[in-house]
């Protein structure tokens, strides 16, 4: 069993972009291709939190700032997940706290994301840090 008090959280940024050189296979739906992660990572409003464990990423959460013109900021949750065989571990709510904590910080005023309605794990997250879902219609524009 892993040392799960190893786990440490970071933001990733071109000053450590390294740390995506180690990256869990069943971490993310595709391999990670470098210059699109360098794009991702040079729009300021982009951001990734990590979960490092013996240097490997084993966790990661995506993040967009939405900046409108007549509204302050709000952060988009996109993406936050763990490799299988660590999850319920308490990895997945450590990166939303980092990535809520950057929000505070950078002056979000909500956040919001969506998940499928029998993602039991994902909505008990959320929920444990005080969200509460919402009924909404969800389109997806084909073009």
């Amino acid at each position: 069993m892993a040392d799960l008090e190893a786990i440490e959280i970071f933001e990733v940024t071109n000053d450590n972009i390294e740390l995506m050189d180690h990256v869990a296979d069943d971490l993310f739906d595709n391999p990670v291709v470098p210059a699109k992660l360098t794009a991702f990572l040079a729009e300021p409003t982009h951001w990734m939190v990590v979960a490092l464990l013996d240097g490997q990423v084993i966790g990661k959460c995506t993040a967009m700032v939405h900046k409108r013109p007549d509204k302050d900021d709000e952060l988009y949750i996109d993406e936050i997940d763990v490799i299988e065989n660590l999850r319920r571990n308490g990895i997945a709510k450590k990166m939303l706290a980092k990535v809520l904590e950057m929000a505070d910080e950078r002056g979000c005023e909500e956040c919001w994301l969506g998940t499928e309605q029998d993602n039991i794990a994902a909505r008990r997250l959320y929920e444990s840090n005080g969200a509460k879902a919402e009924d909404f219609v969800l389109y997806y524009l084909e073009y």
